[in-house]
């Protein structure tokens, strides 16, 4: 531990002038620096439950979480829940700040994670998805605080490098109580990386208990943008994919509204200047000024320039793509654009969800592409046949609603972590 100690405060020090550069070029956004140090107050949490959520993807799956806890916990049991990207920070504070506290996670450093538990003091800490850190754990043991994994996976790219270093990590797995995977893929694969079986189990994905979306804010504007075209989303689309996916748009006839959701808000106004360039005009979600005035020129583009609101933009659409999956990130979540009815297409990467992929493929919810060419081929089919695509859409939202209970089933197996907080609850805690 102490070489890794060493070596997580020299992997910092190299990773800070770039990310400072990266943040100043406007790249990147930083975190919330002096959080993540250690230096701004943690909230007590006491008798209650610490939940970390790396990103705006993960905050989703504490949200589910959080819903099925609160029902479990007794009233006035104190949940936070930690952040480490800006953009994640920024949708846990509008969504979740009345039910939690919002904080950030600290850095894998020892004042950093001292302060935060000796400040915090949970009765119990659960990390979303992939978030294995040897320090936290180590220092979470030694106050005999137990951890969960939960809604736990390994991709094939991860899994690779993990098996590299087994030895070393499972010395870490063995601190974590609980593996609430994905999948039985995920499961056996923690498992082969040195997870006790008896600590391993195959919950399914949180990410299919998502509320319903709320109506899309900025729906009548849309409305009118379209001027009764079809709208096709590309949701959280990467560095690189928007000169594709705009390629494969270009050559539709007639093509639909664009609505173009990019990953990351660093990366807004870049892609505005990138339909401007190509000659395309562009309403963006943040231009509301004249919300009441009409559309005299139809846009080619409507930029989804804001956070938290994809989920509702997709109820509009016809169609989607999924993004970061033309580009090799691993892609994104298609359970949003199912959830609202809406079937997809994505590209050829979809490693970070390949058990939903799968899944999709074989209900035909989901296409593959191969590359920007064949999207358009893809599109052009689907928006031929709008009552093929009405079809699957209705049937990828069926899956959605067949899928859910993961969180429950979560929420049932961290409480039996935790024998005090189920003893309050059975002297009279909420239901």
């Amino acid at each position: 531990m102490r070489l890794y100690r060493a070596l997580a405060v020299l992997a910092l020090a190299a990773y800070a002038p770039f990310a400072l550069v990266r943040s100043l070029t406007g790249a990147r956004r930083l975190g919330e620096l002096r959080g993540r140090l250690g230096r701004r107050p943690y909230p007590r949490l006491e008798g209650g439950v610490w939940i970390h959520a790396v990103s705006v993807g993960e905050v989703g799956v504490a949200r589910n979480l959080l819903r099925a806890l609160r029902h479990r916990l007794p009233d006035g049991s104190p949940v936070g829940i930690s952040v480490t990207t800006a953009a994640g920070r920024e949708l846990a504070a509008r969504t979740l700040s009345a039910e939690a506290a919002i904080f950030a996670f600290p850095f894998e450093l020892s004042g950093a994670v001292e302060r935060a538990l000796d400040q915090t003091r949970p009765s119990l800490v659960v990390l979303i998805e992939t978030e294995i850190w040897p320090l936290f754990l180590e220092r979470a043991a030694a106050r005999a605080i137990p951890v969960a994994l939960v809604n736990g996976r390994i991709s094939s790219r991860s899994f690779a490098r993990y098996r590299r270093i087994r030895g070393f990590l499972s010395g870490s797995l063995a601190r974590i109580a609980l593996f609430a995977m994905q999948s039985g893929e995920d499961a056996g694969r923690i498992e082969a990386l040195g997870a006790a079986p008896e600590r391993v189990r195959d919950l399914g994905n949180l990410k299919y208990d998502l509320p319903e979306a709320p109506a899309f804010p900025d729906t009548e504007r849309l409305r009118r943008a379209a001027s009764g075209r079809a709208v096709l989303v590309a949701g959280s689309t990467g560095e690189g994919e928007e000169e594709l996916v705009l390629d494969a748009w270009s050559a539709l006839a007639p093509r639909p509204l664009l609505l173009l959701a990019p990953r990351r808000p660093e990366r807004f106004d870049g892609v505005a200047r990138l339909c401007a360039s190509r000659g395309l005009t562009v309403l963006r979600r943040s231009s509301i000024t004249n919300h009441e005035s009409p559309i005299t020129n139809s846009p080619h583009v409507y930029l989804l320039d804001s956070i938290g609101e994809l989920a509702s933009a997709y109820r509009g659409a016809a169609l989607a793509f999924i993004g970061g999956s033309l580009v090799a990130t691993g892609g994104q979540n298609p359970i949003e654009a199912w959830a609202a009815g809406v079937p997809a297409i994505a590209g050829p990467h979809m490693e970070n969800f390949r058990e939903i992929a799968a899944r999709g493929d074989a209900l035909g919810i989901l296409e593959r592409a191969r590359d920007s060419a064949d999207l358009s081929r893809r599109l052009a089919a689907a928006f031929a046949s709008p009552e093929e695509t009405a079809r699957r859409g209705a049937e990828a939202a069926r899956f959605v609603a067949e899928n859910r209970g993961a969180a429950e089933r979560a929420a049932d197996a961290l409480l039996g972590l935790v024998p005090g907080l189920a003893q309050r609850q059975a002297r009279g805690g909420a239901p």
